[in-house]
């Protein structure tokens, strides 16, 4: 898409306030009408474009964070993994591969970033930022170095003879009260930024990144019992039995997918808690809004809001995230508000990277390698829908904290493909099975929409240079065409 004109002509200062957020839903906020209260994010979105089908790049919040920074995919960057943890063979982004923080600082912006950064142990202080939390960012005391996570945690749940009305690591009421948790202290270090830019001279780009909402759901009164579990209505897919599907979406690759535990009043506490963790999060939202305002700095200021990706909060069964192409952690909120830019509502799809060469062209930044994966976002923004574009979103899942997946996938409002290398592959009708409970893939009756999802697909992985998943894909349809290479699960 070529960058609308109209928006960009403007010739007064061109700040940016990125608020990111973690494991974030898509329909969970009353602003996408959702039962969780937002109150200050509806206000937000009254003014926005915001787009209802936006999703991510990875269900994973490094692989994610770096294509939103560097506008580039995994295979580019070699940013395909989570950063430090138990497994991983990443420590952080490779500072070559440069980002937005870089790109605003040569243009003369004042520079803040704080909260979560996930990409390596000072990348934004290193990459230029000017502003930013005493402690840094993933000091580590032992670089290089990584913690089993603690899988027997889980088992004490098992008891049941425990009476657990909480479940400390899954969910339960965090000590203290509001003004002591990360988001507002996050919040309050936002505020300080502002008022601090309102004085200069030059233009600012912050960042504000989010811990919430993931997990565990632990949050502080009131926000523990601000919804009443009882009355929560349980996913459709709660019971997923994994049938016809890749057989690794039921292990337990990690503490919190160990869920054997879980009752349906169980998910329904734990629901609840998110909940309340996505209201408390929009106070904080809330109040770098209202900074953003008092210090008269609203009207010269996109602000975008968007989540690494979403959460699977008992969908199919899972506690947050996993190798898994589900809409809970695919899709995303995103809005982003223009100043002068009419409010409107968009469906067609957009992708968590597209925000990177929408900021790019916002603030006339100079990367000096293109963000070229991502595509502006301007003439949905001033057009709407109208504007035209394919109507499809890609994702990946390369590696889940060490293990090999290989996934690729596209998403159309009427099908998603996901290509499993290690799995059966997943085609699920999305109007006719939101819940997206029955594999489809492999049958006759849908094997032309699944060839045509698939042949898609490898344009894009050809047009991107995703040459292994591009190869891996054309041997697979070889395969098909002749009959023979049925794939089975398989871990590696």
């Amino acid at each position: 898409m070529a960058a609308a004109p109209a928006l960009l002509q403007r010739r007064e200062a061109r700040n940016i306030l990125l608020l990111c957020c973690e494991q974030f839903q898509h329909h969970v906020a009353s602003f996408a009408g959702g039962p969780a209260r937002t109150p200050n994010l509806e206000k937000l979105a009254a003014q926005s474009a915001v787009f209802r089908t936006a999703c991510t790049t990875t269900g994973l919040c490094s692989p994610s964070r770096a294509a939103l920074f560097t506008g580039r995919l995994g295979h580019r960057t070699g940013l395909d993994d989570n950063c430090h943890v138990w497994h991983s063979r990443l420590d952080g982004l490779d500072p070559t591969h440069t980002t937005l923080i870089e790109w605003a600082r040569r243009r003369g912006y004042f520079v803040g970033y704080y909260g979560k950064w996930h990409l390596g142990a000072d990348g934004p202080i290193r990459r230029g930022a000017e502003r930013y939390p005493a402690a840094g960012f993933e000091r580590l005391r032992e670089p290089g170095r990584t913690q089993k996570p603690d899988f027997e945690a889980p088992k004490r749940y098992y008891d049941k003879a425990g009476g657990f009305p909480e479940k400390p690591g899954f969910y339960s009421t965090e000590k203290g009260g509001y003004q002591d948790c990360q988001a507002a202290a996050l919040a309050r270090s936002a505020a300080v930024f502002l008022k601090e830019a309102a004085a200069l001279s030059r233009p600012f780009f912050l960042t504000a990144s989010f811990n919430a909402v993931h997990p565990p759901y632990h949050v502080p009164e009131p926000y523990n019992r601000m919804y009443d579990w009882r009355g929560i209505e349980l996913p459709a897919s709660l019971r997923d039995d994994f049938r016809g599907k890749p057989g690794y979406q039921g292990d337990i690759m990690w503490p919190f997918h160990d869920t054997g535990h879980m009752s349906d009043d169980d998910w329904r506490r734990a629901t609840a808690f998110y909940r309340g963790f996505v209201t408390l999060l929009d106070r904080a939202l809330g109040e770098i809004v209202d900074a953003l305002t008092s210090n008269g700095l609203w009207d010269n200021t996109l602000v975008a809001v968007v989540a690494d990706h979403g959460d699977m909060c008992g969908a199919h069964g899972r506690f947050d995230k996993g190798p898994y192409c589900y809409d809970e952690i695919m899709r995303i909120p995103l809005l982003v508000r223009v100043p002068g830019a009419a409010p409107r509502e968009l469906r067609r799809h957009v992708s968590l990277i597209d925000l990177n060469r929408t900021l790019v062209d916002w603030a006339s930044l100079q990367p000096e390698v293109a963000p070229q994966d991502s595509r502006s976002l301007w003439p949905l923004i001033e057009r709407g829908d109208a504007a035209g574009g394919a109507d499809e979103a890609f994702y990946r899942y390369e590696w889940y904290n060490g293990l090999w997946f290989g996934i690729r996938a596209i998403r159309t409002p009427e099908f998603k493909y996901c290509f499993n290398p290690v799995g059966v592959d997943e085609l699920y009708d999305l109007r006719a099975d939101p819940a997206e409970l029955n594999n489809l893939a492999g049958g006759a009756e849908t094997r032309a929409a699944q060839e045509r999802l698939a042949r898609r697909l490898l344009g894009h992985l050809r047009e991107c240079g995703d040459a292994r998943a591009a190869s891996k894909l054309q041997i697979a349809l070889a395969a098909q065409a002749h009959g023979s290479g049925s794939r089975r699960p398989a871990r590696r």
